[in-house]
């Protein structure tokens, strides 16, 4: 049985991985590359604010070289390979054999349904999960020093191609693929609901249930009217909205908004004369005002100390829900209904 699965699976799993391999190789030949731009730059072993400057400067550096190209390109691979998971091993591997009727042969002999479904789930979700596994680990290791300098491993982009979260995505995504192919019967049908289903999971989860995984931070400080911050202003109602603009390196940042002593978000009024289009020193006079009104900014972020606890609650619940979709695939044949 687990020759047969892989003779039917080999081809999407060979190509899967001479594509990886390259991939591979490309991280190695340029691994050399990023650690000399990041010590030619002062960036590594730097201490205190004098990482700033070398963080800019190894960034820059970085522009226009094949180590740059191969960042966008492994953000955009880490980004897919769930997908192509689901759609290219896991929608065929049953729906094929539902669609043209092979599985007859292989129910004929000693091999139960809940067996010959076991041996696919297990061998094809073990092989995309090492591979995803094997190529996160290095991508994320290579990247090791951009994401320092950048400061942003905890935001929603990178965060999803680093660590061992694509793991969990990989397997749920080729399980979700398996299980449409057993409910649909359809090939095409399977790969298209399996594309839906993952490429909605990757852009729920990070807006809707890892906010949630975090437990994100929240701080009052007064207002700073001199920082860059957006402002719209109604000439109807004179009220007046403020969007401080934060830069704040290691944290994901989820929310930013400027309140009264009430605690209450700041809507103004404003005093017309000195904030807003029609004061005649709205530069020296605003600032001034505002100032004057006892406003604070209230801003909600996620640390990047909280990097692996949200990799491991956000990984744990795509192996819940891997294995749940497995126990209700293995429940569905069982049943009889194919």
């Amino acid at each position: 049985m687990i020759w047969l699965t892989w003779r039917q699976f080999r081809t999407p799993a060979l190509t899967t991985g001479a594509v990886l391999l390259v991939f591979l190789a490309g991280l190695a030949l340029t691994w050399a590359q990023v650690g000399d731009l990041a010590s030619a730059a002062g960036f590594t072993g730097c201490r205190g604010d004098a990482c700033t400057a070398a963080a800019d400067t190894f960034l820059t550096s970085l522009y226009g070289g094949w180590a740059r190209q191969l960042y966008n390109g492994g953000m955009v691979a880490m980004a897919l390979l769930p997908a192509l998971l689901g759609i290219f091993w896991g929608a065929p591997l049953v729906a094929r054999e539902l669609e043209t009727g092979t599985y007859r042969m292989v129910f004929s002999q000693s091999i139960g349904r809940r067996r010959w479904l076991l041996v696919k789930l297990g061998l094809g979700g073990a092989a995309g999960a090492f591979g995803t596994g094997l190529v996160s680990l290095v991508f994320s290791a290579w990247a090791r020093q951009i994401d320092a300098a950048a400061g942003d491993r905890i935001t929603p982009l990178i965060f999803q191609a680093r660590g061992i979260v694509p793991v969990g995505y990989a397997a749920l995504a080729f399980v979700a693929g398996v299980t449409a192919g057993l409910l649909l019967r359809r090939t095409v049908t399977a790969m298209a609901v399996t594309l839906l289903l993952v490429a909605g999971l990757q852009i729920a989860v990070p807006l809707l249930v890892r906010p949630w995984l975090a437990q994100p931070v929240t701080t009052v400080t007064a207002l700073d009217p001199t920082q860059r911050m957006g402002m719209s202003f109604s000439m109807e109602t004179k009220e007046i909205r403020l969007e401080p603009v934060q830069e704040m390196k290691n944290a994901w940042i989820m929310d930013s908004s400027v309140i009264t002593a009430s605690g209450a978000e700041f809507r103004g009024p404003a005093d017309t004369t000195k904030c807003g289009p029609e004061a005649p020193a709205e530069r020296q006079t605003c600032p001034e005002w505002l100032r004057a009104q006892n406003l604070s900014t209230k801003l909600t972020y996620v640390p990047d100390a909280k990097f692996w606890t949200v990799q491991w609650r956000e990984f744990g619940l795509l192996v819940a829900l891997s294995l749940a979709l497995s126990a209700f695939s293995l429940w569905w044949i069982r049943r009889g209904s194919i």
